[in-house]
């Protein structure tokens, strides 16, 4: 046994010393094309974990089993290189540059271009950036992502979609796989729910999303008359030529727990507090309540003085919130496609407020020859809000306003019976009553389709013939019922408890449609001949749609009968409207050796909005850009700075502000007027105004500069823009020109006033690796004031009036207020105070309270 133990150890050290023997040392030094140094590069055997990285001199060593092993060596910014290690005793790797940041393709107005040929303040992110949010809105993924983008969020309820603007200047306009959505120039009415820009935008997948463009300058001017904010390009997804399928699955649950709140004061603290206010009015405090009541109020142990916490019994702890998603992706040798489904859910965080979204997303795409090229987007929306129906129109905002209405010495129920909802102060926001079976329900419902088609002819001498179709159809429905459910109060000698309506009841319903078409006609042209780079753009596009709203109210003898009769109704109304428009785009782009840029781009637009004569506006942009890093004075720059480019632009768009449908012709308003005929008072119409027949497009021109700047390999980069957006022609009416009584009605607009809005912004952005763990950290700031330049006014009384009334070559957003020099330390200090403040002597300021300043 002793020899067989001897033995094994025997193999043992010899197999140990077998495969020590085989391990070879191999040693090697990495440096860029310029034969400088790589520090930090990864040095790894291929199909194994055996690592390590170059040291402050760019050296190397490993140890490896096989000569006959691939090296992989990899760094940030450049492309990944294997190297057979062979019998060299020491490697010499050189790596080149990764230039694909730069050569990245980004999509813009009505085509694409590389990033080093972009001349306009342009900023995009790419899906894995979104997809790393758990937003349930695109706008949400998006918040900052992009120097220049900031988002609000409406509120918090579930599915209220963010608001986004760029540089601070009200909604951009959307344009989703090249079809245009709303804009800042659609009017309100129109932004419910009916397929307008910003709704389509947030209810988007945002698994769905390859890239997001954002258009902040010039280059926006070849969207026209209504990118006078910007312009946001989203590209969902597509399959890959010669793609094998893939089947993706992915998804989250998660909680929502609110992170700050403010404190509600309990009963001890409530009662403590009028009290004190009894006492601050010179009243005795006593006669409200006395020590021995405040004392049982604070303890809040004995019966009839105990405490009532509205805040938990409105919001909710860790509230779920979901999404699900599935993908299909491949691709042959003419075809490739993009098939999701995804379903995304979120409770809110009070009871019976929720949310669920439902999209449905297929691209694709198909060689019918090598030249001609079909494909279409089709995509489904199924979405739906439920709310509580509550009094006041809105149910969210009622039971957050609750908590502070309700006083915490009074008991949601009668007789702290929860059979019976007590009758409180304030009825319309007692908590209580806050649930779908009891108040009733508000509900949104909303389903879009659309479909993309086009088709495209590349003719072999760069020019490529493209025509767009597009159909919107959204359909959104409002379901509304209020219950006339009981509140009590209790008859303690009775024990008997008395009911009686808390509200009315009512019933409505609001059905939208909106059938939206577009189509567009394209042509665009690329050459390269030596180092001049050319492409052109060349366009024609219209768009149309109606807009139908009906709506229905009655008051219903129960609350179990949702049904709607027409000879029940109380209410009924009909709206309809068409809207359409027109324009030619142009773009030209020029570039010496991807070093000197210049654009000139152009918009023709038509708009129904305007009388004939003024319904056509051409707005032009052009902007030009320097990469400097491609000189040959800045050789020696290039080992720490990559690419520095600065770019100016300026460009106009025009605007559809304050005009409505048909203020170019005279009319009537139905329905307004009275008159006495036959003894008897008869409602009929009059004149609605003067038409508006010189009122044209309100002008947006901006003006931009700004760098672009990358250093250490790709690691770091800095984006930094000054701008400036001069409006004229706003619209305003000469309120000064009196017209005699007898006319009815005042001047009409006209294209008055200036405005401008001046401002910067920046981002900074660096990657980098810890071993295996790839990181960024980057950050933003924007900085977008508003300023009146000429307001129309009429002559002021002297130079106070003047001076505090003129808003001309002011900031916007300045509140007029006393300057506040200090506060009153004593009653004596208030008594020899020589200046009234209150306007009372003096006599209602206490110790505490703001001295202001005598001016």
């Amino acid at each position: 046994m002793r020899y067989l133990r001897i033995l094994c150890i025997c193999v043992i050290q010899l197999f140990l010393s077998a495969v020590a023997f085989a391990q070879t040392q191999v040693t090697g030094h990495v440096a860029d094309v310029r034969g400088e140094d790589i520090i930090g590069a990864n040095v790894t055997v291929k199909g194994t974990s055996n690592g390590t990285i170059t040291d402050i001199d760019g050296n190397f060593t490993i140890n490896v089993d096989d000569k006959n092993g691939t090296l992989a060596v990899s760094f940030i910014g450049y492309k990944t290189k294997e190297v057979k290690i062979g019998e060299k005793a020491r490697l010499q790797i050189v790596l080149e540059e990764d230039t694909e940041t730069l050569d990245e393709v980004v999509v813009v107005g009505y085509g694409t271009q590389t990033k080093k040929s972009l001349t306009g303040a342009i900023s995009d992110v790419k899906s894995d950036a979104l997809t790393r949010s758990v937003s349930t809105t695109t706008a949400g993924a998006l918040s900052g992502k992009i120097a220049g983008v900031s988002t609000r969020a409406v509120d918090a309820r579930p599915g209220r979609g963010i608001n986004l603007e760029i540089r601070n200047m009200g909604s951009p306009l959307f344009v989703i796989d090249g079809i245009p959505y709303g804009g800042m120039n659609s009017r309100d009415w129109l932004q419910a729910s009916d397929g307008s820009g910003s709704d389509v935008f947030n209810a988007l997948n945002i698994e769905d999303i390859e890239s997001i463009t954002v258009l902040k300058d010039a280059s926006a001017a070849i969207y026209g008359l209504r990118a006078s904010n910007g312009v946001v390009l989203v590209t969902t997804k597509k399959g890959k030529k010669n793609d094998k399928v893939s089947i993706n699955v992915n998804g989250y649950y998660g909680w929502q727990n609110l992170t700050r709140f403010p404190k509600l004061a309990n009963a001890g603290q409530y009662v403590r507090g009028l009290a004190e206010a009894a006492q601050n009015r010179g009243e005795d405090p006593s006669k409200l309540y006395s020590p021995e009541e405040l004392a049982k109020w604070e303890a809040g142990t004995e019966p009839g003085y105990k405490s009532y916490d509205y805040y938990d019994m409105v919001m909710r702890k860790n509230v779920p919130q979901y999404h699900i998603n599935a993908n299909v992706t491949g691709g042959s040798e003419k075809t490739n496609y993009y098939l999701s489904v995804a379903h995304t859910g979120q409770d809110a965080m009070m009871r019976d407020f929720k949310y669920e979204r439902t999209n449905l997303q297929l691209n694709i795409d198909t060689k019918i020859t090598d030249r001609f090229t079909i494909g279409a987007q089709i995509s489904g929306k199924y979405e739906k809000t439920e709310d509580v129906g509550l009094p006041g129109g809105d149910g969210y905002y009622s039971a957050i306003l609750s908590m502070f209405k309700m006083q915490p010495i009074e008991s949601p129920y009668a007789n702290d019976n929860p059979e019976y909802i007590n009758n409180v102060h304030e009825n319309g926001y007692n908590p209580a009553a806050f649930s779908r079976d009891i108040a009733g329900y508000k509900d949104n419902l909303t389903r879009n389709a659309n479909i993309n088609a086009y088709a495209q002819y590349d003719f072999s001498f760069g020019l490529t013939a493209k025509a767009t179709f597009s159909y919107n159809y959204t359909n959104s429905r409002f379901d509304g019922y209020q219950y006339a459910y009981q509140i009590y109060t209790y008859d303690k000698e009775k024990d008997t408890y008395n009911g009686t309506p808390a509200v009315g009841r009512w019933r409505s319903q609001i059905d939208r449609s909106v059938p939206a078409r577009y189509m567009q006609l394209q042509l665009n042209y690329a050459k390269q001949i030596k180092n001049h780079n050319i492409s052109a753009v060349l366009g024609y596009e219209a768009s149309d749609y109606d807009w139908t709203k009906k709506t229905y109210g009655t008051e219903p003898s129960t609350d179990y009968l949702p049904l709607l009769q027409f000879d029940e109704l109380n209410s009924f109304g009909d709206e309809w409207s068409y809207e359409a428009r027109a324009g030619w785009i142009g773009r030209i782009n020029y570039d010496f050796a991807h070093k000197y840029l210049v654009e000139l781009l152009a918009r023709y637009d038509g708009s129904y909005l305007y009388a004939a004569n003024n319904r056509w506006g051409f707005f032009p942009g052009v902007s030009i850009g320097w990469r400097i890093s491609e000189e040959k004075f800045f050789e020696k720059l290039r080992p720490v700075v990559d690419d520095l480019k600065i770019r100016a632009s300026i460009g106009q768009t025009g605007t559809e502000k304050d005009v409505k449908l048909f203020d170019y012709l005279s009319g009537y308003t139905w329905n307004n007027g009275n008159a006495v005929l036959d003894g008897e008072l008869v409602t009929g119409l009059n004149q609605r105004g003067l038409p508006i027949t010189n009122l044209s497009w309100t002008k947006n021109t901006t003006s931009n500069i700004g760098f672009d700047l990358t250093m250490f390999n790709n690691r770091l980069k800095i984006t930094a823009d000054a701008f400036r957006k001069d409006i004229t022609g706003v619209p305003a009416a000469r309120y000064d020109v009196l017209l005699p009584s007898e006319v009815g009605y005042s001047l009409p607009n006209e294209n008055l006033n200036k405005q401008a809005y001046i401002g910067a912004e920046g981002m900074v952005t660096w990657t980098d690796h810890i071993g295996d763990l790839n990181y960024t950290v980057s950050g933003n700031f924007t900085f977008s004031r508003y300023k009146s330049i000429e307001t129309y006014k009429p002559r002021f009384n002297n130079s106070w009036d003047e001076y505090r009334n003129s808003a001309e070559g002011r900031w916007g957003g300045i509140y007029w207020g006393y300057q506040v020099i200090g506060q009153f330390q004593s009653e004596e200090e208030i008594r020899n105070y020589p200046v009234n403040l209150d306007g009372n002597n003096n006599r209602t300021l206490l110790p505490g309270d703001f001295i202001y300043k005598d001016v």
